[in-house]
């Protein structure tokens, strides 16, 4: 295998997003979506993970600094192919893959299959999809696994809008074909550096462009509004929901919010409209809810919380109970087979069984 290296696209205001936060810090079940791109890219394991930064960039920053990755700037919003060879350094000699920081769902098992097909074409590739409203997206013309053509929206005909199927955006590079980024034009009536142009460079030289056709759309679409990041958050928590479910939690109702990472023991039962988030641990056997609110907090096996509780950095030993309309907040520890009342408040506080 080839040496890979991962280009992450990270530069854009995101517009239609109606925010002064980066398009990319936009949270989905409690995690920024460029975070999840990240995520999956290292488990590539490649030899670099290169973040393009551009809008919002110290935030950004700041909050992917806890990943083994490179970063790079983006100086002007100039296009696609100006913002990978922005990271032209620290990818030199590699095969490049390029994703985007707003196309959270993708998993890894597509990233495979596409980078599978990639090393056997040995050229550049496009991730394609059909969609059934293509608006916004650039449309591919295809003759067999060959992209004879791919269109931007904005520069599209009206009889290339009608075309369903669309460029996901995620491209793979051989190394040998990078360098050819520089000669792709700003042609086009936004003026950019569109990074799907490179199939023209190709075609003057007599090479093929390939596509890889993905069938469920949803994992490969980029989040661009309020309403898009709605539905990618309720596409993320019935995964999130389902994996729980597969390591034997017991769910009554798909009304629970539960953010990737908490951790939940087997045999435990989440009752419906029930919120748990943050570095939240959970043992076996435990009963939690109905509309209860847990945060950053550890809960032993055993442990009964009744419903319209809520707890933020508290630690519920083993066989507790914890009665509703009940607060426990910071540095509170039930103790071991305890039982706290209805409706107390407790902070800073160690709770003990009565003898």
């Amino acid at each position: 295998m080839r040496q890979l290296s991962v280009v992450i696209l990270a530069a854009g205001k995101g517009e239609r997003m109606l925010s002064s936060k980066p398009k990319v810090m936009h949270e989905i079940m409690g995690k920024p979506m460029v975070g999840y791109v990240v995520e999956r890219a290292q488990e590539l394991s490649p030899i670099n993970t290169v973040v393009v930064l551009g809008y919002g960039k110290e935030k950004v920053r700041e909050y992917i600094k806890g990943f083994d990755i490179v970063t790079a700037i983006q100086r002007g919003q100039k296009g696609t192919a100006h913002a990978v060879l922005s990271a032209e350094k620290p990818v030199k000699g590699h095969d490049v893959l390029v994703l985007y920081g707003d196309v959270p769902l993708i998993e890894s098992s597509t990233l495979k299959g596409f980078l599978n097909f990639f090393q056997k074409a040995g050229t550049v590739t496009f991730m394609t999809t059909d969609v059934m409203n293509p608006t916004g997206y650039g449309r591919v013309i295809m003759k067999k696994d060959c992209i004879e053509k791919i269109v931007e929206d904005v520069d599209a005909r009206p009889s290339e809008k009608k075309i369903k199927r669309i460029n996901t955006g995620i491209c793979a590079i051989p190394s040998h074909l990078f360098p050819l980024l520089k000669e792709i034009k700003a042609d086009n009536r936004k003026g950019e550096y569109y990074l799907t142009d490179i199939y023209k460079i190709l075609h003057k030289r007599g090479i093929d462009v390939k596509g890889y056709h993905h069938e469920k759309s949803s994992d490969v679409l980029g989040i661009n509004s309020k309403k898009e990041l709605l539905d990618a958050n309720i596409i993320m928590r019935d995964r999130i929901l389902d994996d729980h479910m597969k390591n034997g939690v017991a769910l009554l109702d798909r009304n629970v919010y539960i953010e990737e990472g908490v951790v939940i023991g087997r045999d435990t039962i989440i009752y419906p409209d029930t919120h748990i988030s943050g570095k939240t641990w959970i043992g076996e056997g435990v009963s939690i809810g109905p509309n209860s609110f847990i945060r950053d907090s550890v809960i032993h096996n055993r442990v009964n919380v009744e419903g319209f509780v809520f707890m933020e950095g508290a630690e519920i030993e083993e066989g507790a109970r914890v009665d509703p309309y009940t607060k426990i907040l910071f540095k509170t520890l039930i103790r071991k087979d305890s039982k706290v009342h209805e409706c107390v408040k407790e902070m800073n506080t160690v709770w003990r069984k009565k003898k």
